[in-house]
């Protein structure tokens, strides 16, 4: 049974600090805080923010654990493999703090997810999810917490553009761009994660109940190489005035085991679809679906295009890219084979060796 001396326990030494006390304890008993992602950075947010003292906590999350995740994703373990991260993340929230209310949504980001929330942490590592975000929080007025990793490079800024300095997302990327590498094939530091997704952690207190100064307007990058922090200045730019973008509509998604059943049940289903790897070439060399071709080979025609990627993120950006009828697999290739489907070798390899 759930007693108030828990989260007293939880929350004394934030207490402690100097400026805290019962004040920050009772804005942090109120807060609602939507954080969007439990991979790489989300888990450490997530772990930071589960003994906070928080009111309630939201977990967006597409995706399911896969044992490459263990080394960063520091909520998960080889139990949780194959299990959606949103709802093990909420879990683990749980068992540190049964008071705090915590909601799992196993999906992908939607601008109305914002709605009721006091603060936003956009922990999704995706240029195309953080515009999404950006809109959906300066439509809303709400504050948002971003980060990013990859390689040995991290950066961490807060966005208000309703606040006393009117940011966002924007400011910092004016150009829209698809995203660009992955930890897949760029790599990243594990202890990276853990370093940025604390801080971001921390500007969700400090927005929330005055501990520490938040980087309103301005963003922290990392370079662990070094271990050389270093802060830049940002403003708003030129096209302040601008309209919100409403936020792009997301692919239509088909589950893996939705796509093999269509693909082992018709023998038609060929005739109508066509699956599209826009994975690297040395990520496809792992494998990839029977019958799937890269980009470059998709041709012009009335074709059904089921793009498949890693984790299906960079598979839903390129889907924005085509004037034809998309969907997206739900998980990518991660989801497909947790759920114990098969793949073959890529056939462009074949073609490479043979030449």
């Amino acid at each position: 049974m759930t007693t108030p001396s828990v989260r007293r326990a939880l929350t004394a030494r934030a207490a402690a600090l100097q400026g805290a006390g019962d004040r920050a304890l009772e804005a942090l008993a109120r807060a609602r805080v939507l954080v969007v992602g439990a991979g790489g950075l989300g888990a450490p947010v997530l772990q930071y923010l589960a003994g906070a003292g928080l009111g309630r906590v939201t977990v967006v999350d597409h995706d399911v654990v896969d044992p490459s995740n263990l080394a960063r994703q520091v909520l998960f373990g080889l139990a949780d493999v194959g299990r959606p991260k949103a709802e093990v993340a909420a879990e683990r929230l749980r068992a540190v703090d049964p008071e705090l209310e915590v909601v799992a949504v196993t999906g992908w980001f939607d601008p109305a997810q914002v709605a009721g929330h006091d603060v936003v942490v956009d922990a999704a590592d995706s240029v195309v999810v953080t515009r999404a975000v950006s809109d959906a929080c300066a439509a809303a007025g709400v504050p948002f917490v971003w980060g990013t990793v990859l390689g040995y490079d991290g950066q961490v800024s807060v966005f208000h553009d309703a606040g006393p300095e009117p940011v966002d997302f924007h400011d910092l990327h004016p150009d829209v761009l698809p995203d660009e590498g992955s930890c897949a094939v760029d790599g990243v530091l594990p202890a990276l994660c853990g370093a940025v997704g604390s801080v971001m952690a921390a500007q969700v207190t400090a927005i929330v109940a005055g501990l520490g100064e938040p980087l309103l307007g301005r963003v922290l990058t990392v370079d662990a190489r070094r271990w050389r922090w270093t802060e830049s200045p940002l403003r708003r730019g030129p096209d302040s005035r601008r309209p919100v973008a409403p936020a792009e509509a997301e692919p239509e998604t088909i589950a893996p085991s939705a796509l093999a059943a269509a693909l082992a049940a018709d023998p038609s289903v060929p005739a109508s679809l066509v699956l599209v790897d826009v994975r690297t070439p040395e990520e496809r060399a792992s494998g990839v679906i029977v019958g799937s071709i890269p980009p470059e080979d998709l041709q012009p025609d009335a074709r059904t295009v089921v793009a498949v990627c890693a984790s299906g993120r960079r598979a839903t950006a390129w889907a924005r890219t085509l004037d034809r009828p998309v969907v997206v697999l739900d998980g990518g290739i991660a989801a497909w084979r947790a759920e114990g489907h098969p793949t073959v070798p890529d056939p462009a390899d074949a073609d490479t060796l043979s030449r």
